[in-house]
């Protein structure tokens, strides 16, 4: 009966007959396989890189611009509060000692300079606006260095307690007080004449410039105009 049960089984399988054992075959890839997949995957490789390149480019690029807008509001706040404030404005080509050091450096109406001085003076003791006693000066310039013409702008004020009886020139801060003050705007270029401010009819001051931001490989600018008048 045993045996019986046994053929019983073997019959199960392929009609009676044991399965035979097959061999597996091992299927590799092929050197054109190979070659497809792998410019295929450069290609894939080169597209993200293109994307992520130009998305890192336009992010860059709206930083920098948020900077500039950052700069520009602080300086158009810093003028305003500074410049109707004070009583009249003096305008120098630069900061340089010969370009400030006596009365006829002074830029008139329609010429340029890099070197704008607010002054505040006490009007009831004086004749004339410009020969009263001097209270306060705040002082926006820029050092300009280099060929490309790029400096920051940069915010000086002194306060003269009790006020005193000299010209504006006799008052100015010396090279190395300027080159310490702080900065409003970090680069800027200067497009009246190359210079950043420009006197308009002797009553107006006028800011024409550039601001820059970023750095030597990928720069970011936007011009910059504004117009402030001392209350006289």
């Amino acid at each position: 009966m045993y045996q019986n049960s046994k053929r019983a089984d073997l019959r199960k399988f392929e009609g009676g007959r044991l399965p035979r054992r097959r061999h597996q075959v091992l299927a590799g890839f092929t050197l054109v396989e190979i070659m497809i997949a792998t410019s295929i995957s450069g290609l894939i490789t080169i597209a993200l890189l293109g994307f992520y390149m130009t998305n890192y480019r336009i992010g860059f690029v709206n930083q920098e611009r948020n900077r500039i807008n950052a700069n520009m509001r602080n300086l158009t706040s810093n003028l305003i509060q500074d410049g109707r404030q004070s009583n009249y404005f003096v305008l120098y080509q630069s900061t340089n000692a010969s370009d400030r050091d006596a009365a006829n450096d002074r830029q008139l109406d329609g010429n340029a300079g890099d070197f704008l001085v607010f002054v505040y003076t006490t009007e009831d003791t004086a004749t004339t606006l410009q020969s009263a006693e001097i209270e306060r000066i705040v002082c926006y310039y820029r050092i300009a260095s280099g060929a490309d013409g790029l400096s920051p702008v940069r915010r000086y004020e002194r306060n003269f307690d009790p006020p005193v009886d000299a010209t504006v020139e006799e008052v100015l801060p010396s090279i190395s007080q300027l080159t310490a003050a702080d900065e409003v705007v970090e680069l800027s270029r200067g497009l009246a004449d190359g210079r950043l401010f420009f006197n308009f009819w002797g009553r107006s001051v006028m800011v024409n410039g550039q601001i820059y931001h970023g750095n030597d490989a990928k720069r970011v600018t936007e011009t910059y105009n504004f117009t402030i008048s001392p209350r006289g």
